[in-house]
């Protein structure tokens, strides 16, 4: 049974609840309220920043290039930009390498890189190459930085890259149809060994060129204009241009072919696709089989379509956007004439060149131009047309070279570079006399050659027509010791010791010894040279030198017939151990000093004084000439008469000097001379005191030629050098006039020494040694054995003075009785010339 409760306890109740409900709505509140959601990866801390997977590179080297850190905020944009950094180094595999993020003991965040590393490649093999060299291929490597060598990291696509040059360079030997193979051996976990397996094929070489739609020119005559890619022959199989290069036929056909038709008026001539013919095998080279210079080799045919057109006049000419240069002066630099035939090579030549360096020499750097030709038809002659042309100059503005900076020149000052300049900061920016300035900076022989293009970063500011140069160089080792020896023709068997500084105290100071020894030649010379003195460009310097040198020729007057003389003077001589080339030996000692200025300091404004210098030079030095020594005893019978020997032969020499020099070292390695020319006259006198009285007029004319324009870092040069010289006295001092009595130590009043004798290792090749120059006859007496020579009707053997005297005085005693069998000769002896050429 369920009891009711009371009416009157129900509001109650209600009432109860109202209140318990009431009470506890606070504390309910509270706890739905919203609250803070579970942090998100994004606004973790990153608690740590791990690396995976290197073996070779430290961790610490990979975290350097990572931005994100250890309690930071995690900003996975950042982590990404890390990961991007890492793929962007060398080290790396750019498929492998991924990076992770992991939840951290503390809430945070780890962020792991697993880096896959490159393995290192610890050799490099070639196989099958016979055409090219190892050391060619990995020269060819560095210059195109392929990135493939010892030690390198391995990366598939630059190996890869490495095949594509392997086989470009055996199409250029003429293997077009070479195969490269890669093979890979793993050395360990991080390191690979390549090996390149060539398969080069056949020899192929070019055998025919044709040209198609051609009627002006003729084949021939289109083929010589070819200067890189030529038929097989002898000259160009061994010069290698019977090879298919396909970017030297395009240059070739698009440049030179075309250009010599556009040069004889046919402007609108072109050359077409060629086609490549294989013609099977053919004989090349001789026709007779003979190793290297005939082979059968797989033979290419080159066909050529060729377009003339017609032949151009020229029109109407032009002129539009010049202000600096007049139309009169643009005109005669262009050098076209209204109605001769239109040569489109010299237009371009005039424009691109001769008026761009007109306009450099002014400052206007940013020169321009553009050629509109106009074609119409000729109305007095259908087969020819008229080519009207409108030239717009674009010239820029005037430039001024606001900074000058040398950069590498560690040890060398940079006033010694800037002395070499013909711009000074401030100056209006001259092309013309900055590429003269870089030719002289060449010739110092301070540094390695310095490219006028290359080497100069020029940074311009258009605005205010400004330009800086920063101009690079490397210095070159300042000491030079180097040993020296061998046999040569003028100087026997020899040893000699050279050191030299050309930079000695970083202002271009120059100091050279000389030391050589042996049996024809001995030399000591001490230098040197201060090329600026007190900041003014007039070089000074002196030398002291010690010699002594054996003229070797055709022999002496005595020494000539060591038969007949043994018949004279008895066969006791030991003629063998006789030089009969030696004519004399030379001793000289002494000392000089000299000065020379470039001309320019005298006239300023003349082109030509830029590379001429003027000079003057005194000498002083004391000179003895003795003859071979041929007395074996101290017996007066068998005295040879003196005929060269004359001592202490004092000289006291002026000389002053003329050189004009513009030679060009850039393609030479800085050591040999790839363009330009020197000329050099001196005159010398002799006769300010001493006992010479000569002068010596003498020119030098020197010439470098390159055989081909086509830039090379090993150009081919074609050099000769003209060499005149005269020698003469203008007076005879006492002592030179008693020695012409009895010696031929002079000659005219010239010192046998300072005559000319050719027909050396320096003069002139494949002649013995000072065997060419005129001759002098001499009077020589053979008579039998066992004679005996005496000017005294008594017997006494007294000295005789000259060879005359010997041969005309005195009393010729023998077993036969006086003066037997007295047979009169001539003798021819070399004494040098008074005049070269």
């Amino acid at each position: 049974m369920r009891i009711r409760p009371p009416f009157f306890f129900l509001p109650a109740a209600i009432i109860s609840s109202l209140i318990v409900m009431y009470l506890a709505l606070p504390h309910v509140t509270s706890a739905q309220e919203p609250q803070q959601p579970a942090p998100s990866p994004q606004q973790k801390l990153v608690e740590g920043v791990d690396i995976e997977g290197n073996r070779r590179q430290r961790d610490e080297d990979i975290l350097y290039y990572i931005q994100t850190r250890e309690g930071d905020v995690y900003n996975a944009q950042r982590v990404q930009t890390d990961l991007q950094t890492l793929l962007s180094l060398p080290f790396f595999d750019k498929v492998e390498t991924k990076v992770s993020v992991t939840d951290g003991a503390r809430g945070g965040v780890n962020v792991i890189f697993t880096v896959a590393e490159l393995p290192v490649i610890r050799d490099i093999q070639f196989k099958g190459m016979s055409s090219i060299t190892e050391a060619d291929v990995l020269k060819t490597f560095r210059e195109r930085r392929v990135g493939v060598s010892k030690e390198a990291i391995y990366d598939p696509v630059k190996v890869n890259n490495a095949r594509r040059v392997i086989r470009e360079l055996l199409a250029a030997r003429g293997r077009p149809n070479a195969t490269v193979d890669i093979t890979e051996d793993e050395v360990s976990l991080t390191s690979r060994a390549i090996t390149f397996v060539v398969e080069e094929g056949e020899r192929v070489r070019v055998v025919e060129v044709e040209f198609e739609g051609n009627q002006v020119f003729n084949d021939g005559e289109l083929r010589g204009q070819m200067k890189l890619v030529k038929e097989a022959g002898l000259i160009s199989r061994f010069k290698g241009e019977d090879i298919l290069d396909t970017q030297k036929l395009e240059y070739d056909l698009g440049y030179n072919v075309t250009n010599y038709m556009r040069s004889k008026g046919y402007l609108q001539a072109r050359t077409g696709e060629p086609r490549i013919e294989d013609i099977g095998q053919r004989r090349t080279g001789l026709f007779i089989p003979l190793p290297l210079v005939s082979s059968t080799d797989d033979a290419l045919r080159i066909n050529v379509p060729v377009v003339e057109g017609k032949l151009f006049r020229v029109g109407e000419v032009k002129i539009e956007g010049n202000s600096i240069l007049s139309e009169e002066a643009i005109r005669f630099v262009v050098g076209l004439k209204p109605g001769e035939i239109a040569n489109g090579q010299r237009l371009q030549k005039a424009l691109y060149e001769d008026l761009k360096r007109e306009y450099g020499r002014a400052g206007f750097i940013q020169y321009d131009y553009e050629v509109t030709p106009s074609f119409r038809d000729n109305a007095q002659n259908p087969q020819e047309g008229i080519a009207d042309f409108t030239i717009t100059i674009n010239e820029g503005r005037q430039f001024t070279l606001r900074r000058l900076e040398f950069l590498g020149n560690t040890f060398t000052r940079d006033n010694v570079l800037r002395r070499e300049f013909f711009l000074n900061e401030g100056d209006i920016y001259d092309q013309s006399l900055f590429e003269y300035s870089i030719t002289r900076l060449n010739q110092l022989g301070f540094f390695d050659p310095v490219d006028k293009d290359k080497d100069v970063e020029r940074r311009t500011n258009e605005e205010e027509g400004l330009v800086d140069l920063n101009l690079k160089v490397a210095e070159r080792g300042r000491q030079q010791i180097s040993f020296n020896g061998g046999i040569s023709g003028i100087g026997g068997s020899f040893f000699g010791f050279d050191y030299s500084t050309n930079n000695l105290l970083g202002r271009g100071e120059s100091l050279s010894l000389q030391a050589a020894f042996g049996n024809r030649q001995r030399s000591f010379v001490f230098s040197f040279t201060e090329p600026y003195l007190r900041d003014r460009p007039i070089s000074v310097g002196f030398s002291l030198f010690s010699q002594s040198y054996k003229y070797f020729g055709e022999g002496t007057a005595l020494s000539r017939n060591p038969e007949a003389i043994g018949g004279i003077f008895g066969s006791t001589l030991d003629f063998l151990n006789v030089d009969e080339e030696n004519l004399f030996t030379q001793n000289t000692n002494g000392g000089s000093i000299f000065l020379s200025a470039p001309l320019q300091e005298f006239f300023r404004r003349r082109p030509f004084t830029r590379f001429s210098r003027v000079g003057l030079s005194y000498t002083l030095q004391q000179t003895s000439v003795k003859d071979p020594e041929v007395n074996v005893s101290g017996d007066q019978s068998q005295f040879i008469p003196v005929i060269f020997e004359q001592p202490n032969i004092l000289t006291s020499r002026i000389t002053p000097t003329f050189v004009y020099d513009t030679r060009d070292y850039r393609g030479g390695g800085g050591i040999d001379a790839t363009s330009g020319r020197q000329i050099a006259l001196s005159l010398a006198f002799a006769g300010l005191g001493g006992d010479v009285r000569t002068y010596q007029p003498s020119l030098s004319y020197i010439q470098f030629l390159p055989v081909r324009r086509k830039r090379s870092e090993s150009p081919e040069v074609f050099g000769f050098r003209i060499v005149a010289g005269h020698v003469a006295s203008f007076a005879t001092s006492n002592k030179i006039r008693e020695a012409q009595n009895s010696s031929l130590a002079f000659i005219n009043g010239v010192p046998i020494y300072e005559r000319f004798f050719l027909g050396d290792e320096f003069t002139i090749r494949g002649y013995n040694v000072r065997s060419i120059g005129p001759i002098v006859p001499l009077e020589s007496f053979v008579t039998s054995q066992n004679v005996r020579v005496s000017s005294t009707g008594s017997g006494d053997v007294v000295p005789i003075e000259g060879l005359q005297g010997l041969a005309g005085t005195g009393t010729f005693t023998g077993p036969s009785g006086t003066n037997p069998g007295i047979i009169p000769g001539r003798s021819i002896q070399f004494l040098g010339g008074d005049t070269q050429l």
